[in-house]
């Protein structure tokens, strides 16, 4: 309840008018956020954007940060969540990785190649969807790169495969930098959210970001089974 009040009282001070500020996962800042970021301010001219990029989950009452986007299942106490977009994955590779072995036409050719980071869960859920859910990733050297910005670029210099969100590399693709040798995506449950404490849902610059959100993205606040969020973005 203090909270509330606090950001009432600082909305009408125009104290939380300068700065937005934005903690992001690194893949989701370069291949979207920072793409979109323009239209944002265009139609927000007087707040200033603060992008600060982590894999970390973080705090926000130790934190300066006005909302996140987060990987997970939109279920975090204490916080408003909106669905932004489903988060899917498959194999991805340089075309000439692939060349390297005549080309990639079952699953288990992959195999054959440098597996980035064996470790990752997403490996086994799409060998398990692909009919081979036995597939011997445990036989692959480790490699833990930190983001999946990092590992597409180790894919695209050729250095291995990568299992990718598809829907960020299509430039990739178009240029023939990358290649996605299957049509099969799997999802593991976790998508992308906005999320930001009960306390600032009414502040301007947040009300502000969300607006931005529905009205370049579709998906914005329609959950994941199609059902629409619990003030479809609009509270």
């Amino acid at each position: 309840g203090f909270d509330i009040l606090a950001s009432a009282v600082n909305e009408m001070q125009g104290v939380t008018e300068g700065t937005l500020i934005i903690h992001a996962t690194h893949t989701f800042a370069s291949h979207w956020l920072a793409r979109h970021l323009g239209i944002f301010q265009l139609d927000n001219p007087t707040v200033a954007v603060r992008l600060e990029t982590s894999q970390e989950v973080i705090d926000f009452s130790k934190t300066e940060a006005d909302l996140a986007i987060r990987v997970g299942k939109g279920q975090w106490p204490g916080l408003r969540a909106h669905f932004l977009m489903r988060n899917h994955f498959t194999p991805m590779m340089s075309p000439k990785l692939a060349d390297t072995i005549g080309g990639v036409r079952d699953p288990l050719d992959l195999l054959k190649l440098k597996i980035i980071d064996p470790s990752d869960p997403w490996w086994r859920l799409w060998f398990t969807a692909a009919g081979h859910p036995d597939a011997p990733l445990e036989s692959a050297s480790r490699s833990r790169l930190g983001s999946q910005a990092v590992e597409a670029a180790t894919a695209i210099a050729g250095h291995g495969v990568a299992i990718l969100r598809p829907d960020f590399y299509q430039d990739d693709v178009a240029m023939g930098r990358l290649i996605q040798p299957f049509d099969l995506t799997c999802e593991d449950g976790s998508h992308y959210w906005l999320v930001y404490p009960e306390a600032r849902r009414h502040t301007a610059k947040v009300r502000a970001f969300r607006a931005f959100l529905k009205k370049t993205l579709p998906s914005f606040d329609t959950a994941p089974d199609g059902s629409t969020g619990p003030d479809n973005g609009t509270a």
